[in-house]
């Protein structure tokens, strides 16, 4: 079980509403789970679909380090995740 997972079961475990999880990383760094695909990406803003609504981050310098299985990874300077 992963760490996640370990705090998710705390909040409802595995009757909880699938939602993407979003981890963010002293605003250098996110990674989400969840993700569906990619809408757009550019160096200041990447808006992707996720389970249960879609996810724009906003930034400077975004670059995507990883997209595989659900899984994305994104370095850059962060400066807003929104959930729509």
């Amino acid at each position: 079980m992963s760490f996640i997972d370990e705090v998710l079961s705390v909040f409802g475990g595995e009757n909880a509403a699938p939602l993407p999880r979003v981890m963010l990383f002293g605003g250098q760094a996110a990674y989400l789970e969840g993700v569906k695909a990619i809408k757009s990406y550019s160096q200041d803003k990447i808006e992707v679909f996720a389970l249960k609504g879609e996810i724009k981050i906003t930034g400077e310098g975004l670059v995507v380090k990883k997209y595989c299985a659900g899984d994305l990874a994104v370095c850059g300077k962060i400066k807003s995740i929104e959930r729509s």
